[in-house]
């Protein structure tokens, strides 16, 4: 590892960062493999845990988390040098070799689903990668959202004030809005509950048997039932028991605020309605009665993971 940073250090000081990781990437990018599966999101949904158990499957090769190549600057970066992220291609071939098939790899940046370019820069590097979402009571996935802010963001304001910034105060009816102030990296947490025109864009893109969509809180009562579903989406044998594995937990905060989540959940009622018809999903968010601690892994409801129908261009 101590060689290779001095070379990849190297390498920088002659030709600066975007070059030369462009140049190893063209050199080196080819022996390593590209995704199988990619998990799009949604943020605060359990996709750290998903990946974690898939990680863990005899037949995946550990890919990495969160590589955020497809919605950041990166992606300037090249294919070639996405491609270090993943295992090479001579430990698949070991894999196979030692008896296992299928033999994947895949990623989680769940911010994917809703940058606007990703579907689009997906379908032309990873064209056959299977994709899978996690979609989780938009309330509690703001809330959930909003807390993780205050460890990795650097939040300072209240939950309260959070959602205001995006929907106003109470008796404010002009619905979503750009906060005024918004600051780098502000993840306008309301704005990302409204998934279906984040699917929309990839349905576009990819066919229905490309794209599987999980609802969370099923995933949160049943990992061992979901896994299966998974499984098999992704040709994988089936695991009987599912081992401990990192899940993604928030910093310790106040209660929500219960007058906001209820408020939000009239929000986003038009919106899941529209999401379950469309989808032909049953949703029960708009019901749901009281509030987790929000954390990935954490959480109450039932529902039925569904495909998605590819969509025109």
């Amino acid at each position: 590892m101590g060689s290779r940073t001095s070379a990849n250090a190297v390498l920088e000081r002659a030709f600066g960062r975007k070059k030369s990781r462009r140049l190893r990437g063209r050199l080196l990018g080819r022996t390593h493999l590209l995704p199988d599966f990619i998990i799009i999101g949604a943020a605060r949904s359990g996709t750290t845990h998903l990946l974690g158990q898939l990680n863990v499957h005899p037949n995946v090769l550990e890919g990495p988390a969160e590589t955020h190549f497809f919605d950041s600057h990166r992606y300037t970066y090249g294919l070639g040098w996405y491609r270090l992220r993943f295992p090479g291609n001579k430990q698949r071939r070991a894999a196979y070799k030692a008896g296992l098939h299928p033999v994947l790899t895949g990623e989680s940046s769940p911010s994917y689903l809703s940058h606007p370019n990703v579907a689009a820069r997906i379908a032309r590097g990873v064209p056959t990668a299977k994709l899978m979402v996690l979609l989780r009571d938009p309330a509690l996935r703001a809330a959930s959202h909003w807390a993780w802010c205050l460890r990795q963001c650097g939040e300072t304001r209240s939950f309260r004030e959070a959602v205001e910034a995006e929907i106003g105060p109470p008796g404010d009816h002009g619905g979503l809005r750009i906060p005024a102030d918004k600051r780098v990296g502000d993840p306008l947490v309301v704005r990302r509950g409204i998934y279906l025109p984040q699917l929309e864009r990839w349905r576009t893109h990819f066919p229905d048997e490309q794209l599987l969509v999980i609802q969370s809180e099923r995933w949160f009562r049943d990992p061992p039932g979901v896994m299966a579903e998974v499984c098999g989406y992704l040709g994988l044998p089936p695991r009987e028991q599912l081992p401990r594995v990192m899940r993604n937990r928030n910093k310790p905060h106040e209660p929500f605020d219960q007058d906001v989540i209820a408020r939000l959940r009239d929000f986003y009622r038009p919106y899941n309605e529209e999401l379950a018809d469309e989808l032909g999903l049953k949703l029960d968010w708009n019901d749901a009665n009281g509030v987790s601690d929000a954390d990935e892994g954490q959480g109450d409801g039932d529902g039925d993971g569904a495909r998605i129908r590819a969509m025109d261009c």
